[in-house]
C-alpha cells in the first residue's frame, strides 16, 4: 500500500478535490483518513517543510552488513 498526503477542503456535497497528480488512482479503490484540524489556525506544517533537497550519491556505495552492524 502507498500512502499519499494532501491537503483539501471538503465541498458542500462531501467531496473531495484529488490533485491532478494522483488521477491515476480513478477507478481504484482506496482507503481514506481524515484528519481533521483542532482549529482552523492549527500550525500549518507546509512553513516548516523543505522546498527541495539534492544530494549527491554519485559513487555511494551501500554496505548493508556496516549499516546493520551493533
Amino acid at each position: 500500500m502507498t500512502a499519499v498526503e494532501f491537503q483539501a477542503t471538503i465541498r458542500e456535497d462531501g467531496a473531495i478535490f484529488v490533485p491532478q497528480e494522483y488521477t491515476e488512482t480513478a477507478g481504484k479503490n482506496v482507503r481514506v483518513i481524515l484528519l481533521l484540524n483542532e482549529k482552523e489556525n492549527d500550525v500549518n506544517e507546509d512553513k516548516y517543510a523543505f522546498d527541495a533537497a539534492k544530494i549527491d550519491t554519485v559513487g555511494f556505495v551501500f554496505d548493508r552488513e556496516a549499516a546493520n552492524a551493533r
